[in-house]
This record gives C-alpha cells, structure tokens and sequence, in this order.
C-alpha cells in the first residue's frame, strides 16, 4: 500500500511536471507567433497558428487566430473574408473554456480565454451592426478577464483586452449609450482603467506588451494634446519592428494629422530606405501621405506627380485597398482637381466622400474636409 501512493505520489508529480513543461513550450510558441505577427510577417504567424492547434488540446491556437483575425479586422473594417473563421474559432474555444472556469488549476485561464473569445465575438457583432449581441458580448468579455485576473494577479496579459473594452465602452456616441441602458446593448465603460491598464501590460506584460503599446497609441490619437505621446508610442514601435508596414503608415497618418509635415516626409524616407520597394498596396498608401505632406507644405505640383503615380493602383486595384485609404485618396482626388480649377470634378469626389460614409467609418477629418469643399473650392492654407 506505501509502495502504491509512492507511486501515486510520483504519478502526480510527474502528470504536472509535464503539464508544466507542455505549457512553457505553448506559451513560448504564443509567444513566437505574436512577435511574427508585430513584425507584419502574417504568413509565419499562420504556420504558428495551425502548429499550436494541432500540437495543444488547449485552445492557444485558436485564440491566437483570433487575434490575428482582429489584427486584420482593425485594418480594413469591411473585410468580411474572415467572418466564418472568427465565429468557428470562437466557438472552439468556448467548447473548451466555459466546462472549465471554476476548476481552480484551468479556472483563470478558461475565463482568460473565454474573455478573448468573447471579446472578439463582440468586436465582430460591432462591426457588422448587430449591437445587442455585441453588447451582451462585451459585457460577457469584461466579467470573464475581470474574474480571470482576480483568480491569478499575475495575468497581466488580461489588461489588454480589459482596456480596450473600457474605453470603448465608456466613449461610445450617446444615442449608443442612451439605449444601452434600456436594451443593455453595451457594458458599463470605465475610462479610468482604461489606459492605466493598457500602460500595465506595456510595463509588465507578457507576449501582448508591444500590441498594447500599439493600442496605447491608437487610443491616445483621439486626444490632440495626447497625440505627441502617441508618435513616440508609435516610434518605438517603428524602431523595433521596421518592417511592419501598419506601424510605418499609422506614424506617417498621425504626423499629418499633427501636421508634421516635415517629419511625415522623414518618417517616409526611412521606411522607404528599409524596406527599399514596398509591395502594394503598401507603396501606394504610403504615397497618399507623401502628397498630404506636400499640400500640407505648399507645394502643389509635387503633391500633383506623386499623386499620379498612385492613380492607377487606386483605380484598378480598388477593392484590395483599406476603406479608410480609399477615403483619403478620394478627398485628395478632389482637393487637386479644386486646386487645378476643376470644380465639377471636385464636387464628384467629395459627395463620393459622403457616399462612402453611409457604409462605412469615415473619419471625421476627412468628413469635415469634404463638407467644406461641398461649400467652397479647396485651397493652400497659408503658414501663419
């Protein structure tokens, strides 16, 4: 009997030597893939992908294609080529997750990856209109990471996703908000966390410090007297992952908006350099700053000859291109052709502009810019 609980005792010893082992070799895996996914190199990342899949009954690889889809999603909302995929992955997870979230060894990573696929389900259910689902979605995410965090502190992954949901939450137009408190469509924001939480994985977290470093900025981007923290986040993230191509144009957009011209050129020069032809579509958005930069300088027939450069990527590859690119080249299209005197023209692109908006996010620079171009023709403000 004492030799059969050694045994037992050994058994057991070794049954979580192993789980421990199986999960340090997963977590470095995860780990793997997201740094190929912050280099913009999607391609591994999917060879990482389906390997955690095939290798874990846990299900990391399937939260990391969630992720990844998220990635793709926050890049061109209107995609709706990965729709069936996130909504398949999601369930995968959920199968495994939700039978485990009070088991007291799984139970802070069943709720952390429940809350992910969660949150996913409820970033998807957003962007194709359904806000009830998204609301109960959401609400779901933020009890689950919440509950995960308070069954292991050091989760500190959790926080990322925690403070998107925050600040969301907490920012939505009113109307949203008005009726979330009847039909229970969003939860309940606290922008307090908000950013306190983002800034809590980039200091302390694991694989998600660099891809909240990311979000950080983004988030700071709504606030001007924010926005020169946001261009040193997005420097940094320049600098450590130069062939990224998302970060490269997400610096050269705020610059322009910071109206940074000189160091929108700068910043377009040295990606140039590094990454020596970009692929398209990449060249041709880059270019879309270069000639904001250039009228945001007065020089018009620079803007004019790089612009034409880029016209026929636009127009024959148009459905390959992020909305928001197209967004800009359009209200560039009009302000050049107001800028040259031709307003018929001019007014085509800027009601173009507002057709747009009816299906999809339209910034609100862009907007207000096509709605005084409606009123009157565009021109070169002069430098105080």
């Amino acid at each position: 009997m004492h030799l059969i609980s050694r045994f037992s005792l050994f058994l057991a010893l070794a049954t979580i030597c192993f789980s421990t082992l199986a999960d340090e070799s997963m977590r470095a895996l995860e780990k793997q893939g997201t740094n190929l996914r912050l280099s913009g190199n999607f391609v591994a990342a999917k060879i990482i992908e389906n390997e955690l899949i095939a290798r874990y009954t846990q299900p990391a690889g399937h939260v990391f294609a969630l992720n990844s889809i998220i990635t793709q999603l926050t890049w061109d909302e209107t995609e709706t080529l990965y729709d069936e995929a996130l909504v398949n992955h999601a369930s995968k997870t959920l199968d495994w997750c939700e039978p485990r979230l009070e088991f007291e060894e799984v139970g802070a990573t069943a709720n952390y990856y429940c809350g992910q696929a969660n949150f996913a389900l409820s970033f998807h259910h957003a962007l194709r209109g359904n806000y009830y689902q998204a609301g109960k979605r959401g609400t779901a995410s933020i009890d689950y990471l919440e509950t995960a965090l308070t069954m292991d502190p050091a989760l500190i992954d959790a926080k990322m996703h925690l403070g998107v949901g925050y600040h969301v939450a907490d920012n939505l137009p009113p109307f949203i908000k008005m009726f979330s408190r009847v039909l229970w469509f969003i939860p309940t924001g606290n922008s307090e966390k908000s950013l306190p939480y983002l800034l809590d994985v980039i200091e302390d977290g694991d694989q998600y410090r660099d891809v909240a470093r990311y979000i950080y900025s983004i988030l700071l981007l709504e606030t001007p007297e924010l926005r020169p923290e946001a261009s040193i986040q997005l420097q940094q993230l320049v600098a450590l992952y130069p062939a990224n191509s998302r970060f490269q144009l997400r610096l050269m957009s705020l610059l322009i908006i910071m109206d940074d011209y000189h160091g929108t050129l700068r910043t377009i020069s040295g990606y140039l350099d590094i990454r020596k032809s970009p692929a398209e579509p990449d060249l041709s958005l880059t270019k879309i700053w270069k000639v904001r930069a250039y009228l945001g300088l007065g020089k018009t027939q620079l803007a004019a000859n790089t612009f034409n450069e880029i016209s026929a990527v636009f127009r024959d590859a148009r459905d390959d291109l992020p909305n928001w690119g197209v967004a800009w080249y359009v209200l560039t299209d009009g302000q050049l052709h107001d800028l040259a005197s031709r307003r018929d023209q001019a007014l085509g692109a800027y009601r173009e502009i507002l057709s747009i908006a009816k299906d999809t996010y339209v910034s609100d620079n862009i907007l207000e810019a096509a709605r005084a171009g409606l009123s009157e023709p565009y021109q070169i403000q002069p430098k105080p």
